[in-house]
């Protein structure tokens, strides 16, 4: 009976743990979108709506995001490197865009 106990409460303390990282990296990739989102519609003038993202990438070495976000109006492609602290602020963003276009030409649009 003791065994089951301590089996249970063990259980317990794993699945807690494995929500809590589950739920707060899925809270830190919106909250990187976010950031994403407001930074292109300043400097890039494009509208929320036409957004989308393809792909966030969390770099567990560097404790860095890379996210790529396309235009669906003009089929372009955005890319960025965020760092959030541990209170969901903004450390710093990257605006890897242009060093994209130089390597990958293909994601431009025609």
């Amino acid at each position: 009976m003791k065994k089951i106990i301590i089996f249970n409460l063990l259980f317990c303390i794993v699945v807690m743990f494995v929500n809590y990282n589950y739920f707060n990296s899925k809270s830190r990739n919106a909250i990187v979108y976010n950031y994403v989102e407001n930074y292109i519609e300043t400097n890039y003038g494009i509208a929320r709506e036409n957004l989308k993202s393809e792909e966030i990438d969390y770099l567990r070495g560097r404790g860095l995001f890379e996210i790529e976000v396309k235009d669906i109006e003009t089929k372009n492609y955005y890319f960025f490197e965020v760092d959030i602290n541990d209170d969901y602020s903004l450390y710093y963003i990257k605006d890897l865009t242009e060093l994209h276009r130089k390597n990958h030409p293909k994601n431009q649009a025609n």
